[in-house]
């Protein structure tokens, strides 16, 4: 059941999708698309506040990537890896006339509610060779590697995007988003954008694409990373000296990268 915010929310959003993010938002830096928090169309200037009426600062960015990024499609198939409880995605791909067919992995218990259509995991998912226009993921990539005790072994993003690439048909889309300094794997925590764009082979993927949401925050406030995940981070980040890690810890802020992307090579 959705909140009446998120109702009332959604029923707005619905009559004016596609004319609210019809103006430019964004400019190119260094091979990133940056949406400055004043110039997003969420973005209240009397108010000096995001309109986007429910959700932490970062949660409302990705309400409005998922409104700017997914309502560009219509009458497509698309699967989501990691769907949750609820799906906001979800409502605005079905709002354009698209179909969508969720996965999760978490193992099915009364206590844990969830809309995914189908068990599945991104390592191994229960569908034929070339079944969706799109793949999405929300807040789910840098978890992909995580162990769970229901999966034998540790999955690797090779193997991950590799069955993303098979399940698509030829020409067919990714679109993830991710927060960064927040938590999951490390290369996400420690902002290397580098190292998360080598994770798309371009013998596989091409079009790639990364936009940069609340990265450029003014004039709302910094997002500090949150010290109930910076708690666990020594346990993720190996690979980075520690005062890397810290000085993330110390003066980073949480922003949201989006990536996508179009499949290539054989179908």
């Amino acid at each position: 059941m959705l909140s009446l915010k998120k109702r009332s929310y959604l029923f707005s959003v619905k009559t004016k999708l596609r004319k609210e993010w019809n103006t430019p938002y964004s400019f190119e830096d260094e091979g990133f698309t940056v949406i400055p928090c004043r110039m997003c169309p969420k973005f209240d200037s009397d108010k000096n506040r995001c309109s986007v009426p429910f959700g932490s600062p970062l949660r409302k960015c990705v309400t409005a990537s998922i409104e700017a990024n997914l309502s560009v499609f219509s009458g497509i198939h698309a699967l989501e890896i990691g769907c949750g409880n609820w799906s906001y995605a979800k409502q605005i791909l079905e709002h354009t006339g698209s179909s969508w067919v969720g996965v999760d992995p978490l193992p099915a218990k009364k206590k844990i509610k969830s809309i995914r259509t189908t068990y599945g995991h991104a390592a191994s998912l229960p569908f034929d060779n070339q079944s969706f226009d799109l793949v999405f993921g929300i807040q789910t990539l840098e978890h992909f590697v995580d162990r769970h005790e229901h999966i034998a072994e540790a999955a690797s993003y090779e193997q991950c995007l590799g069955e993303i690439w098979r399940v698509l048909k030829p020409g067919g889309a990714i679109y993830f988003d991710v927060p960064i300094h927040h938590h999951g794997h490390e290369m996400f925590i420690m902002g290397d954008t580098e190292r998360i764009k080598n994770l798309f082979h371009p013998g596989m993927w091409k079009n790639l694409s990364f936009q940069k949401w609340r990265y450029d925050y003014a004039p709302l406030a910094k997002y500090p990373p949150r010290p109930g995940e910076t708690v666990r981070w020594p346990a993720c980040v190996c690979s980075y000296p520690a005062p890397e890690m810290e000085k993330v810890r110390d003066h980073g802020f949480i922003w949201l990268l989006t990536i996508q992307a179009k499949k290539t090579g054989d179908g």
